[in-house]
């Protein structure tokens, strides 16, 4: 059996993983894996290094230059169907359907009776449904003979669009290299009283790492996280850890400054080894965006048995977080309830460890090793399925 993954950009670490570890394993029954990168990085990310070492698979990048959002559909496409016939695949790994150029890939895959199996992320949730863009995904999806689902929601909407249930071959389909990740984590914890006293840090600290984007409501949870500051007796020993960049930046400093707010620790972008360090200096991980399909967010911190607090519009909160036993979710869009949850959180420090270990023995179940296992068994089902 000859597998071919088609992948967005060769940055994605948590894919580096995988890949990697299904490589081996189909190596070693005597079967083939080359995955195809489309680009290195996109845009948002040029500035931070590809870290080649942990690609320890076969593939190929097939537009080096470019960022992915520069690379046009005639060029993609014309590479991909030149890739497709070069390796001739039993089994091509998509990961999406959005790109006009997967159309193509899947007309000449139908047609050349190989077989495919599907990353698919979306949820109901996540946007305003178009009927005729709904029409659209559900003949693409029922032309494809397996669906690994991003997460609970995702395969429910998948089965809302018609896909047999015996067609969906995993709800985990979300890596991280928690192997990996934990390893630098609590190495580099030993150095947190430091690293906190150097950077005048107080004694908790609620954690946000992503980007600034509109989505990712960094402007509710900064009001939020005020309000509760105001109305807590232990608000003055907490503080605001915010882990990235983007364009929403300058209009959340002015935000911050005019709720004259001075408990806030902006940190810039770092490499993937890096952001387990951001992790060492914080208390709670919130991820408040008023969308994610899945948010990865949510993985990492639990790997670092640490509580979560997460959107209800984030498909992790419905997989990993169970109120109360590991964290809480919360209305992205109700301020009582975020502000809510992290008073909770500001009074009840000593309920943490509990509820890190909690959330470390449910992540635990989301290994990369589970991960490789059912994609293995979906790459075998369909292509012994006549």
């Amino acid at each position: 059996m000859k597998v071919l993954a088609i992948h967005n950009i060769l940055w994605s670490h948590y894919k580096a993983k995988i890949f990697t570890e299904l490589h081996h394993r189909l190596r070693k029954e005597g079967n083939d894996l080359f995955v195809l990168q489309l680009a290195f990085s996109e845009l948002s990310r040029l500035g931070l290094k590809t870290d080649l070492s942990i690609h320890t698979y076969p593939y190929e990048v097939l537009f080096p230059d470019k960022a992915i959002e520069h690379i046009g559909h005639r060029e993609k496409t014309q590479k991909l169907i030149a890739a497709l016939r070069a390796y001739n695949p039993d089994v091509v790994y998509l990961n999406g359907y959005y790109d006009p150029s997967y159309w193509v890939v899947l007309a000449y895959c139908k047609l050349r009776k190989i077989k495919i199996v599907l990353d698919f992320e979306s949820s109901e949730i996540s946007r305003r449904r178009v009927w005729w863009k709904e029409g659209m995904k559900k003949f693409f999806l029922n032309q494809c003979d397996a669906l690994v689902c991003l997460g609970q929601k995702a395969a429910e909407y998948a089965l809302k669009l018609g896909v047999p249930r015996d067609r969906i071959m995993s709800t985990k389909n979300v890596g991280v290299d928690n192997e990996a990740l934990l390893g630098i984590f609590t190495r580099e914890r030993q150095l947190r009283a430091q690293r906190k006293e150097e950077m005048g840090l107080p004694p908790y600290n609620f954690l946000y790492a992503g980007r600034f984007v509109a989505r990712k409501n960094l402007d509710l949870f900064i009001r939020a996280f005020h309000e509760a500051q105001q109305l807590s007796a232990h608000g003055h020993e907490w503080g605001l850890i915010l882990s990235g960049e983007g364009n929403q930046k300058p209009r959340l400093q002015e935000l911050i400054r005019s709720l004259g707010m001075e408990s806030v620790q902006w940190m810039e972008p770092c490499e993937w080894y890096e952001v387990p360090i951001r992790y060492t200096l914080a208390d709670v991980a919130v991820l408040p965006s008023t969308f994610e399909p899945f948010g990865f967010v949510t993985n990492e911190a639990m790997v670092y048995a640490m509580p979560v607090l997460v959107s209800e519009r984030c498909g992790s909160a419905h997989d990993l977080v169970i109120d109360g036993l590991n964290g809480f979710r919360f209305d992205p869009y109700s301020q009582p309830d975020f502000t809510s949850k992290l008073l909770w959180f500001m009074d009840h420090p000593e309920k943490f460890g509990q509820m890190g270990s909690n959330g470390k023995a449910i992540i635990d179940q989301w290994s990369p090793d589970i991960i490789t296992d059912e994609l293995i068994l979906s790459f075998h089902k369909v292509s012994t399925h006549v």
